[in-house]
């Protein structure tokens, strides 16, 4: 408790930080109208998009009065990253959504950020009616964390060089479901994934060392799970390897630049090293 009270502290520092010290007071004139409209259009067709596809893949079945259901023990935890990460991009998405739309670059930190966790608790709620699920803190309090980096990182800018990434091979477990025309969703197939903590270790180095280090290259500090049985057991696995940050490659391609951007919220194919339960391995992961 003491942790999340820590966490909470810092959170609410960094909203305070980006929300109360506007250094050039939004200007509405600067919005882009029909841009906004155009975001606002593909917001709502996308969520009504992606609210079908999750009543048929995880709210099928009875619905059941509001409840609160505690799930930290479920997947050995993999899933808690995955929310943090999951808030991460959609609070990016809309951040790069609003600044295209005119928007000045606090506001569209602060306000991407918002629409973020707005969305990933929508979800928290809907599966706070299902009989089988009810909505998990531990699920919303990582959802609060990931949006709120990119506010962390606004108000705080050493924190940029640190970012979280995804990587997704699917297992062997998926492949099989899938051969057996049974329903299964990627996105729960944690024993696929890896999180990753990437970092650009530039700035802790001296000017020399700096030079001689490809600005773009970095490393990443990864978690994943394997093995798990469903009932609480599994091994835990945890990376250090090589990282990309590939938005440091400069371009004068508004194209490149934007795909860089997207790219570097996944982790690419890397050399690495690995423990996997008490075993120390090493290999190119992805």
């Amino acid at each position: 408790m003491k942790l999340i009270s820590v966490v909470l502290l810092l959170i609410v520092s960094a909203v305070n930080a980006v929300a109360g010290q506007e250094e050039h007071p939004l200007d509405t004139s600067d919005i882009h109208t029909g841009r906004l409209v155009i975001i606002g259009t593909l917001t709502a067709g996308t969520v009504a998009l992606v609210h079908i596809y999750q009543q048929q893949a995880w709210w099928q079945g009875q619905r059941a009065p509001f409840r609160f259901e505690n799930d930290w023990d479920y997947a050995l935890n993999i899933d808690k990253f995955g929310h943090a990460y999951g808030a991460y991009v959609l609070s990016h998405l809309f951040t790069y959504a609003l600044t295209w739309s005119g928007f000045e670059s606090r506001a569209s930190v602060f306000y991407g950020s918002a629409f973020g966790l707005l969305y990933q608790l929508y979800v928290e709620v809907e599966d706070g009616f299902h009989k089988d699920y009810g909505f998990s803190p531990g699920d919303a309090f990582s959802d609060v964390i990931g949006a709120s980096i990119p506010l962390a990182q606004e108000a705080f800018p050493v924190l940029r060089n640190l970012s979280l990434k995804w990587s997704y091979f699917p297992s062997s477990e998926y492949i099989d479901a899938l051969k057996q025309k049974q329903s299964r969703v990627f996105i729960d197939d944690y024993q696929g994934q890896i999180y990753w903590l990437g970092m650009d270790p530039h700035f802790l180095m001296s000017d020399a060392w700096a030079k001689s280090i490809p600005a773009w290259l970095g490393i990443s500090l990864g978690a994943a799970v394997r093995n798990l049985d469903g009932s609480g057991g599994g091994t835990k696995q945890f990376y250090l390897a090589l990282d990309y940050n590939l938005s440091k490659i400069e371009t004068d391609s508004p194209f490149l630049r934007g795909l860089f951007i997207a790219l570097d919220h996944f982790h690419l194919p890397a050399p690495a090293i690995y423990l996997d339960g008490k075993a120390l391995k090493a290999g190119v992961v992805y």
